[in-house]
């Protein structure tokens, strides 16, 4: 049993940096500066809208309860446009991921207590931000990343994903859980003389256990809100 706490303690040690990686492998819309509404019922209404953008115009346009969130969701964020208050709440400016192909993700900010402390659609745990030609850097996203502890027995990917709202996460869990050996190939029990079981990741899966969802609420995805990279999203200016 030990060792399983032990296990336990060093998977929410090591999860909040290797999780972002693991993960990132590789509509169009207004890029003016955003300016809020000042209209209190849209507020109060939960359909959160910015002037001259076309992802709240389609949100107030299409009313639905999955469109609400993410326009609750937009209303909890608004204020990580300034990058300096994301750094104040605690997000940290990560590296800039793009593929070649299919488009970029920008830089990652996660924040690793909200990764630790569980699943709040309002509260992301990661920020997505594309660095710009003049320095600054966009809100172009939210990622959510919830890891899930190696200490069970089956197949993971039976398990059910997560959901924000009607939208299942992305499921990183590829792998089984197998029994630790000792030097001589015995399984390791614990104190009840249970094996200790470990995560096993198949070949290509990430090396921890979790579930991912990327959602594009500030720069529109052609290839869709939830699809990892946006082809509009680039890294060109990174490190400018």
């Amino acid at each position: 049993m030990r060792k399983i706490m032990n296990d336990s303690i060093r998977f929410a040690a090591s999860i909040a940096v290797m999780l972002i990686w693991s993960a990132c492998m590789t509509e169009n819309i207004n890029e003016q500066s955003p300016s809020l509404s000042e209209s209190s019922e849209e507020l109060s209404d939960g359909v959160f809208l910015l002037e001259n953008d076309e992802i709240a115009e389609f949100l107030r346009q299409n009313p639905s309860n999955q469109n609400r969130l993410l326009a609750q969701i937009r209303q909890a964020t608004v204020k990580y446009h300034d990058f300096d208050a994301a750094v104040a709440d605690g997000y940290m400016l990560d590296h800039c991921v793009q593929h070649p192909e299919l488009g970029g993700m920008g830089h990652h900010a996660p924040n690793f207590a909200l990764v630790m402390a569980g699943f709040d659609p309002l509260a992301p745990s990661v920020l997505l931000y594309e660095p710009q030609k003049n320095g600054r850097l966009k809100l172009v996203g939210v990622e959510y990343i919830i890891p899930s502890t190696p200490l069970f027995e089956g197949d993971v990917d039976e398990l059910d994903p997560p959901m924000l709202g009607d939208v299942p996460f992305d499921n990183h869990r590829w792998g089984k859980m197998v029994p630790v050996l000792d030097a001589e190939g015995f399984p390791v029990l614990d104190e009840n003389d249970e094996p200790v079981m470990r995560f096993q990741p198949d070949r290509g899966g990430p090396s921890l256990p979790h579930y991912q969802l990327h959602v594009w609420l500030w720069k529109a995805n052609p290839s869709g809100m939830y699809f990892p990279f946006n082809p509009n999203v680039s890294c060109q200016y990174a490190g400018h």
